[in-house]
């Protein structure tokens, strides 16, 4: 029964980090094809807010600290 329960567990993980690669692949794709248009930019980074929040707290953090 434990092993059933981490089997699931570890398939659902697999599942939500494959789902997360994606949207960034995507997302990082788009930037690619586009990457003079400003409006594209802005839709990206709003995406990827909604999307994946420790993605966007960490590009944070390291624009911050190349600012310095």
């Amino acid at each position: 029964m434990n092993q059933d329960r981490l089997k699931i567990q570890l398939q659902r993980l697999k599942a939500e980090q494959r789902a997360k690669a994606r949207k960034r692949k995507l997302l990082e794709d788009s930037i690619k094809i586009n990457p003079n248009k400003f409006e594209d930019k802005l839709s990206a980074v709003k995406i990827t807010q909604k999307a994946d929040k420790d993605l966007f707290a960490s590009a944070i953090r390291t624009l911050m600290k190349k600012n310095k």
